[in-house]
């Protein structure tokens, strides 16, 4: 069985990106047909892998684009294409991003970003570096999340937003460092935060 997908494109490298995201991505056999800014692809395998290649394959034609409001990045294209030095939680993803300006969520099984692909690239790496700096800490899990959000999008030491974030009332330093409020108030808590440094 096969199916065959076309995609129209604003020019030569958003194409080159789409073919390579292609090469990395799809485990299905398929076909390329380019001319010139329009990509034709037929997918050949059983239904059921069909469905989900097609899916994934309009996911990576989106994330080739520019210029959209919102990119909807498959979270296993994510972790397949960024270098992690430790394994991190894809919502600390999406607040560390919210917090630098591209509103971002997790839904299901893909994170939903104003941000450029390459900017979720960085920030993930990013914050694997500062995951694994953490390791250091005596952090409960879900302050580790908040901590590190807020440092990526302040630009500070863990040690520096660690006080901060004690000071403000988000966390609890004693012999381990925790959240003073349940996750999704300290979520709101440090957006506050940030949103009252912005000039």
């Amino acid at each position: 069985m096969y199916i065959g997908l076309s995609f129209k494109f604003h020019d030569r490298g958003e194409v080159e990106k789409f073919l390579a995201f292609l090469e990395r991505h799809l485990d299905v056999e398929y076909l390329v047909d380019v001319r010139l800014t329009h990509v034709y692809v037929q997918l050949q395998g059983d239904e059921k892998r069909l469905e989900e290649a097609a899916a994934l394959v309009k996911s990576l034609a989106g994330l080739a684009r520019r210029g959209r409001e919102r990119r909807r990045v498959p979270l296993l294209v994510l972790f397949r294409d960024v270098e992690l030095a430790r394994p991190i939680p894809p919502d600390v993803i999406a607040d560390a991003l919210t917090l630098r300006g591209y509103p971002s969520a997790v839904k299901g099984s893909a994170l939903e970003t104003t941000a450029e692909y390459e900017e979720v690239l960085k920030t993930a790496e990013a914050l694997s570096k500062m995951y694994l700096e953490a390791e250091g800490l005596r952090i409960t899990p879900h302050a580790k999340r908040i901590v590190v959000a807020y440092a990526y999008a302040t630009g500070k030491g863990l040690e520096e937003a660690v006080e901060e974030l004690a000071k403000s009332g988000v966390l609890n330093r004693g012999e381990l460092i925790s959240l003073r409020k349940p996750l999704e108030e300290a979520r709101e808590a440090i957006l506050k935060i940030v949103e009252k440094k912005a000039p």
